[in-house]
């Protein structure tokens, strides 16, 4: 079996026209031991009959173009939306018009309301390309007033983190607690004590909107937004690069929460018994198709735990609806082949060299709802990718849910309506 995987990769290599360009040395060199990943037999069984996301769904406005992000504000009968385009929409969710808002410095991607002001949009931006350089905004975090369409730059540095260190016996990464945080003055960050975000993905403000956690996923110089041969290689790998921020706004300082986790993305923010102060985050890490639970305070802070594995896909943003349950957007299937690269990784190496049109992503991306607690699986379905490819962002509204397609060139807002016995 060996023998014959490595004569069709040296076939692909030899016979499809190319030359051979060397991957960067880091996706080399993180390649590591056997990991196995399974496949959840739960999650199978909640499954929908056919394609509902490809029979069910309908467009809002066919105007926006490929989206990261989308901050519903139905009370006020509207929503923003970060595209691929540059921009953040404004969506009329009543006569369903959209118009270009305002121009992002960066690629805009995570996108989430201040909870106590619905004036205020803070969101994440990135490169969309390496040549994305601009002197004066680097990938961070950055505020929108929408009343005046004014952006201000919240912060684009981080503090160094120790990379000598490795998990815990019986821990997946490092998680520090809130009184193990280590936070520095935005003034006083420098080169001598912080670096620059690489990319800011996706990110999650406190009740009190006064802390903002944001997820790195990968920390490669030059690292852009979306899907990419870059973030293939990092999911390829699974290198733990992954890293979780926050910035204190009322303290005005930045600290590390959590880093050595493979590809962090989506995150939520959890209470205990009603209280306003977060206690622990729920985060997903997608080239592991798993959610996790990092402990910021009480008994187990500064240790993690799975809640939920063997996600058929891989899992990117997260979002709950009013009754607290989560749903996952899965960007693409896990491939079997990726599944048995990560158990075999001595032939990773020679997949790093083959070009993205060979081993593309799936085009198949999909849907996952869980409990609150995030352990027990709810509902799950897989669209073909006939109509569109990378679900990145599932978005529950009142009565419909709201899909985020990452899709270069695709434009239309689509919407399913809720499964039966989860509206």
């Amino acid at each position: 079996m060996h023998h014959m995987r490595y004569t069709f990769i040296l076939l692909l290599l030899t016979g499809s026209g190319f030359s051979c360009a060397s991957p960067e040395e880091y996706f080399k060199d993180q390649i590591q031991e056997p990991v196995y990943l399974p496949y959840n037999s739960e999650v199978e069984r909640v499954k929908a009959a056919g394609d509902p996301m490809k029979t069910e769904s309908s467009i809002v406005n066919g105007d926006v173009p490929a989206q990261d992000e989308i901050v519903l504000q139905e009370e006020q009968g509207r929503a923003f939306i970060s595209s691929m385009d540059g921009w953040i929409w404004k969506l009329n969710l009543k006569d369903k018009t959209a118009e270009q808002y305002v121009k992002s410095p960066l690629l805009p991607a995570g996108m989430a309301q201040h909870p106590k002001n619905p004036d205020i949009i803070f969101f994440c931006v990135s490169r969309g390309k390496i040549q994305n350089q601009d002197p004066d905004n680097d990938p961070g975090i950055y505020e929108l007033t929408i009343s005046t369409r004014k952006i201000r730059k919240i912060g684009t540095r981080v503090p160094f983190a120790d990379k000598s260190l490795k998990p815990a016996d019986g821990q997946i990464g490092i998680t520090l607690a809130n009184s193990a945080q280590k936070k520095i003055p935005f003034a006083q960050m420098n080169s001598s004590n912080s670096r620059v975000v690489e990319k800011a993905d996706d990110h999650a403000v406190s009740l009190d909107g006064e802390r903002i956690y944001f997820t790195e996923p990968y920390d490669h110089a030059n690292a852009i937004l979306g899907v990419s041969a870059q973030s293939r290689n990092e999911i390829l790998t699974l290198g733990r690069n992954g890293h979780l921020w926050m910035y204190d706004l009322k303290n005005g300082t930045a600290s590390l929460v959590a880093y050595k986790y493979a590809y962090l993305d989506g995150l939520l923010l959890e209470y205990a018994n009603g209280g306003e102060k977060e206690t622990s985050i729920i985060v997903d890490e997608l080239s592991k198709s798993r959610l996790l639970r990092l402990y910021l305070s009480g008994p187990k802070a500064g240790s993690d735990e799975i809640t939920i594995e063997g996600i058929p896909g891989l899992p990117d943003g997260i979002d709950r609806d009013d009754k607290g349950r989560i749903w996952m957007a899965l960007v693409a299937e896990r491939s079997r082949l990726v599944t048995w690269l990560h158990a075999h990784p001595s032939w990773k190496r020679l997949m790093l060299y083959l070009p993205e049109r060979l081993i593309p992503l799936s085009k198949k991306t999909g849907i996952v709802a869980v409990s609150p607690d995030g352990k027990t699986p709810l509902y799950y379905t897989m669209h073909d990718g006939d109509l569109f490819s990378f679900v990145v962002a599932v978005i529950p509204g009142k009565d419909r849910i709201y899909l985020v397609v990452y899709k270069d060139g695709l434009k239309g807002l689509r919407t399913i309506p809720y499964p039966e016995g989860l509206r």
